[in-house]
């Protein structure tokens, strides 16, 4: 039956006009009502452009990366809070790479998110090109901090192997480079050998962080040796053991009074004096006693002379008084009682 043919009930066709005004107005108002809930919105994403050195052609490479593109995207308010920048897929087209120098390479983006669209998508980003190259950057130690007082490093005696580092990155960042190990000696008193890892500076003293070292590590060898000098001390004779009984040490001396040390200059800084040998005063009778006596300086540090003179004065102690008997005391004679006188 053709479709003209057709008759509606007549509650369809009853105030058509109407229905259809109403039913307009309905779509309208659900429309508003949706968008005053979420109204559509945009908003920019940053997006990582790929760099990896293995899309370069030949020896070229990035003297700098290149920094995320903006790229703004729009949808609903749901959609493009919800949005994930990692939805798209972003491409350059570095084989159209040809020389070096700033250049612009096509860009491609592909938005795998269908809820949301893309605007303002650049075609093209800027890339600064230049060529790989590597070179052989001589090793130098820094010394942050100097041994003890007492103790040096000479230079002439600081060794690190192997003596330079291989630098790859881009030819014109490759000049002006120095490769140093910082080494820390504060409390270093012997001779120094470990790995460390060298660091490169620029020639204005920047470290250099986006140059490629393959073999970074060496070892350093530090020769510390003590700072050797002299001083005079005074010596102080020393004795032991115990005089037989009665007797006491009256004086002690020695000749010379002072000797020169020689040693490491840390060690003679607290020998104001030199003790000897002990000597043993058991059996010395009184008198005085002359006695060839060596010095006992520490380890490390020899006196000049090392051998001394000690006179030791023995005296004997006084034999005691005996204390004097007291004269006893006259006993007196009894007085006679007077006689009485007879009375006539």
């Amino acid at each position: 039956m053709p479709l003209r043919d057709v008759k509606l009930p007549g509650f369809i066709t009853r105030n058509l006009r109407l229905k259809a005004l109403a039913t307009g107005i309905a779509l309208v108002t659900w429309v508003g009502v949706v968008y005053a809930s979420n109204p559509p919105e945009s908003r920019t994403v940053a997006v990582h452009v790929p760099q990896d050195p293995a899309s370069l052609p030949g020896k070229y490479l990035l003297a700098s990366p290149i920094p995320d593109v903006q790229v703004r995207v729009s949808g609903t308010r749901d959609h493009v809070a919800g949005f994930d920048p990692n939805s798209l897929r972003v491409g350059v087209s570095y084989r159209a790479i040809t020389t070096t120098g700033v250049q612009q390479l096509p860009l491609h983006v592909v938005n795998n998110d269908s809820n949301v669209s893309l605007d303002q998508v650049p075609g093209s980003v800027t890339a600064d090109v230049d060529v790989r190259d590597s070179v052989n950057v001589p090793v130098t130690i820094v010394i942050d901090a100097t041994p003890p007082t007492g103790y040096v490093a000479p230079v002439p005696q600081q060794t690190v192997t192997p003596a330079t580092v291989a630098v790859v990155g881009p030819q014109r960042e490759l000049s002006g480079l120095t490769a140093q190990v910082h080494v820390n000696l504060a409390n270093q008193k012997t001779n120094l050998e470990g790995d460390y890892r060298a660091v490169l500076y620029d020639r204005f003293g920047r470290k250099v962080n986006n140059l490629e070292v393959p073999n970074p590590n060496v070892t350093v060898s530090i020769t510390v040796s003590s700072v050797t000098t002299s001083r005079s001390s005074a010596v102080v004779p020393r004795v032991a053991g115990a005089l037989p009984a009665g007797r006491y040490l009256a004086a002690i001396s020695s000749t010379p009074l002072t000797v020169v040390l020689d040693g490491p200059q840390d060690l003679l800084n607290g020998l104001d004096s030199i003790a000897t040998l002990a000597i043993p005063l058991q059996g010395l009778t009184a008198g005085d006693h002359l006695l060839q006596v060596k010095l006992a300086p520490p380890a490390g540090v020899t006196a000049v002379p090392d051998t001394v003179t000690v006179t030791l004065s023995v005296a004997a102690l006084p034999t005691p008084t005996p204390a004097p008997t007291p004269t006893p005391s006259p006993t007196p004679s009894p007085t006679p009682s007077p006689t009485p006188t007879p009375t006539p």
